[in-house]
């Protein structure tokens, strides 16, 4: 009788999750080829596409494996719905601030991978939660997810090689002509800190609000 080990082949020795996080160690601004990742795996290329057939996929994978990373688990639990979408919001600027380059790969590959659907689902319930139908809490969640992605790639671009305390005392010493430009000149100190998380998490509270408030009969 044929060995049933034998009949089914050499178990696998890498995984999808392997070879993603080899990726990510490699991912500097760019995303690794496939052939480099398979060279730092030590194996060849071709076994890389029996789990990502391209470099589009890994793109994909890379994306969410960012998302995981940002801890969908906050979006659940006990916490009120507006607490749990800001922690996942704040937590997933984060994340996409550490990596140089993170943000950018959200504008180059779909959000469709398990996290992805995931992250989804609990987006909508919470806002379901708040009380808005399904059609106005995917809308909804959109936002927020377009709000994240803006806000994480204007700071990577402005932050560039400098540090978030040396861009806020450069914004604060900017040379405002107070005369042509009154409102600017005025608000330097508070668009010095556009950047920072507080900033951030106040644009958050201010979108979320509108979200669930009624509009106004025009």
């Amino acid at each position: 009788m044929e060995d049933e080990t034998a009949r089914r082949g050499p178990k696998r020795s890498l995984s999808a999750d392997q070879i993603v996080t080899v990726a990510m160690g490699m991912f500097d601004g760019e995303t690794p080829s496939i052939r480099g990742v398979a060279a730092r795996l030590n194996v060849r290329p071709n076994t890389l596409y029996t789990y990502l057939p391209d470099r589009a996929a890994l793109e994909r994978a890379l994306v969410d494996r960012l998302l995981a990373e940002a801890d969908p688990d906050v979006l659940v639990g006990r916490r009120g719905w507006r607490r749990r979408i800001e922690d996942y919001a704040v937590s997933l600027r984060e994340v996409l601030l550490e990596r140089r380059g993170a943000a950018a790969l959200f504008h180059a590959a779909p959000m469709d991978g398990p996290t992805a659907a995931i992250v989804g689902e609990r987006l909508l319930g919470a806002f379901v939660e708040a009380g808005l139908d399904p059609v106005s809490a995917s809308r909804a969640a959109y936002a927020v997810i377009v709000h994240v992605l803006g806000s994480a790639s204007l700071t990577a671009a402005d932050l560039g090689d400098t540090t978030e305390a040396a861009l806020i005392e450069a914004r604060r010493q900017a040379v405002i002509d107070p005369d042509a430009f009154p409102l600017t000149a005025a608000t330097l100190d508070t668009a010095a800190t556009w950047n920072t998380v507080d900033q951030f998490r106040w644009s958050l509270r201010a979108l979320l609000e509108g979200c669930v408030t009624p509009p106004r009969p025009s």
